[in-house]
């Protein structure tokens, strides 16, 4: 091998390492991404999760909202019943006094 042709390999052998080591850097970064965006992805499936589980609790809420409004509907209806019947009393004994003291007129 002449001095010539040996410099040769010695420069291609230099430059094949040189790219084999900025290869290696290379494949080293995307490592490190890949790995980010696995933690990225487990980060976003957690926040699914936790999302799907304040949907249902939000959900179990509203139908405790439901029901306690239909419980204070009712409880609120109460007293409007009972002013109705007193009213519905007051207005029958006023009307029977009424058509009694007519009858009482009319037949003496």
């Amino acid at each position: 091998m002449s001095t010539i042709e040996h410099k040769t390999t010695e420069k291609e052998i230099k430059e094949i390492w040189e790219r084999l080591s900025k290869g290696e850097a290379s494949i080293s970064s995307a490592h490190k991404r890949i790995d980010s965006l696995e933690k990225l992805a487990d980060s976003v499936n957690n926040l699914a999760l936790s999302t799907s589980q304040i949907a249902l609790e939000t959900k179990a809420l509203r139908e405790d909202y439901l029901k306690a409004d239909e419980r204070i509907e009712g409880l609120e209806q109460k007293p409007v019943k009972r002013y109705e019947t007193v009213i519905t009393a007051i207005l029958t004994a006023l009307c029977g006094g009424v058509v009694g003291y007519l009858a009482a007129l009319i037949l003496k």
